[in-house]
């Protein structure tokens, strides 16, 4: 169905019938981010959608000698990558083969940048902390990201098992 918005005419997105977009997780090195990928793999499946992960490397304060703050960026992005397709195998066990996204910087706005420029993202799946308070990515969501925030949220309790 076409649209008529401010005088000018807005075909609809083209996308396959079925499709369900991408269901985004964040890859940590928690407990939590394990409950959340299986439940966004489950969530895949069930909407004949794609599986997105993020790995965000944290910006180090590296204030001297850019040889040493270069190498060990470097490193940094080695190991992300490293448990980045760790993680993909999991996904991969589970029957998905999912797209890998890496991002630099504080891991709340990295995350909110990747969500504004991918329009497939149709959801983001982070998984809640077993303790008394969410962890700091939820926190943000639930914060000062919220508003910015374009895709519906989920957080997978600690206790929570994907059937």
């Amino acid at each position: 169905m076409t649209q008529i918005i401010d005088a000018q005419i807005v075909e609809p997105k083209r996308i396959r019938r079925g499709d369900g977009g991408t269901y985004l997780v964040v890859a940590d090195d928690s407990e939590e981010f394990k409950n959340a990928l299986l439940y966004a793999c489950r969530m895949v499946k069930n909407h004949r959608a794609r599986l997105g992960i993020l790995r965000v490397i944290e910006d180090q304060d590296f204030q001297q000698w850019g040889a040493v703050e270069h190498k060990m960026k470097r490193e940094l992005r080695e190991a992300g990558e490293k448990y980045l397709w760790a993680v993909a195998k999991t996904a991969n066990d589970e029957g998905i083969i999912p797209s890998l996204y890496f991002a630099d910087g504080e891991p709340g706005e990295a995350l909110l940048k990747i969500i504004a420029e991918d329009e497939q993202i149709v959801q983001l799946v982070l998984g809640g902390n077993e303790g008394s308070s969410p962890g700091p990515l939820v926190n943000f969501c639930v914060g000062k990201g919220l508003s910015r925030l374009n895709v519906p949220l989920v957080v997978v309790p600690a206790h929570f098992k994907s059937p």
